[in-house]
């Protein structure tokens, strides 16, 4: 299997064979060995978010490898590239989370969500400088805050300075990549960030003693999505039901086997072991296509609109960005979307 990822991964690989047999077994076994690998069907999904563990787990299960997949990943710092890896034709399937979804839905219809991977409550923080004076969401008033434009960030920030009733034309929001996101806060170009793992532990880890974790927000529930161009749904539905079964086995396998689970993804993130325990409970991992998706992706939307990042006026219907017939096949108590067709 190939694995083309540019952070931390355990990579394994099988060598050769021994030449103690005869030349006709070793063609033979060979034949064999290469008729098998043709028979897999090749898949890129391009990987981002720490709630993207249920397929590095399937990939290091060889869950994908049973179901016939020979899957390579491509990582990305965050879904809204792992989208638009998919529409440049350089993977066939994405993670990514509920904003570049809602973004890129105003303009262009050719792409569709078919399973939720996970869900968060707490992967978005906020990180403060103690030394700025940020230490409650009051502080923030006054203040510059880095976020990564168009992704989960820049929207938590919207709910977080929302819920604690802060005018937003009092904050700097400051658009950064998220390589970028620990060293602005530790140079002090911003005084605060908003940002999703792993980026949010990277930076607490980068100012020990004066970087605080603010407190967090129910308000905002990110979802970590599979998505992919509604011609490949189309033409391909057997293999999404195969990476979703595949999922399936990867999710139980997390739940009956958390601590080794965690190594995986500490080998994979860089996070340290310790840390990633702790904030493990708060990803939910498992397959859905839940009606409340619909609602989460509706509000975004009018995020969008209300601030002028569209010149749309009106809200696209969801339902035409959801392929079912996946996860109805695979999970279907897990489906409670209801396709109706427009009046």
């Amino acid at each position: 299997m190939k694995i083309e990822i540019r952070y931390k991964f355990i990579l394994m690989t099988v060598f050769g064979m021994l030449s103690l047999f005869a030349v006709m077994g070793l063609t033979s076994s060979c034949n064999t060995s290469e008729e098998s690998a043709r028979q897999k069907e090749k898949v890129t999904i391009g990987v981002a978010s720490l709630l993207s563990a249920p397929l590095v787990i399937a990939q290091e299960q060889g869950f994908f490898a049973d179901e016939g997949l020979e899957v390579t990943f491509k990582l990305y710092p965050f879904g809204k590239m792992a989208l638009e890896a998919v529409f440049a034709g350089e993977a066939a399937i994405a993670t990514v989370a509920n904003t570049p979804i809602v973004f890129y839905s105003f303009n262009r219809e050719d792409f569709v969500i078919f399973a939720t991977l996970a869900h968060s409550y707490d992967d978005c923080k906020i990180i403060g400088r103690k030394d700025r004076g940020v230490g409650r969401p009051n502080d923030l008033k006054g203040k510059k805050i880095g976020i990564i434009a168009k992704t989960s960030s820049h929207f938590f920030a919207h709910i977080y300075l929302t819920e604690h009733e802060i005018d937003p034309s009092t904050v700097e929001l400051v658009n950064l990549v998220p390589k970028d996101l620990t060293d602005a806060l530790k140079e002090g170009r911003v005084d605060a960030v908003s940002a999703f793992e792993p980026y949010a532990y990277m930076a607490m880890k980068a100012l020990p003693g004066k970087a605080v974790k603010m407190p967090g927000s129910d308000l905002f529930k990110e979802t970590l999505n599979l998505a992919a161009m509604k011609s490949y749904a189309e033409e391909h539905p057997e293999t999404l039901k195969k990476v979703l079964k595949a999922v399936t086995r990867s999710i139980r396998y997390i739940k009956q086997n958390k601590k080794e689970s965690q190594a995986i993804m500490t080998g994979w993130t860089g996070i340290e072991e310790t840390q990633l325990a702790s904030i493990w409970e708060n990803f939910v991992y498992a397959l859905s296509l839940d009606h409340s998706l619909l609602t989460v992706l509706e509000d975004e939307a009018r995020w969008v609109m209300d601030n002028g990042f569209t010149d749309k006026k009106k809200i696209p219907n969801y339902l035409n960005f959801i392929y079912l017939d996946a996860m109805k096949a695979v999970e279907p108590k897990a489906v409670s979307i209801i396709h109706r067709d427009n009046p």
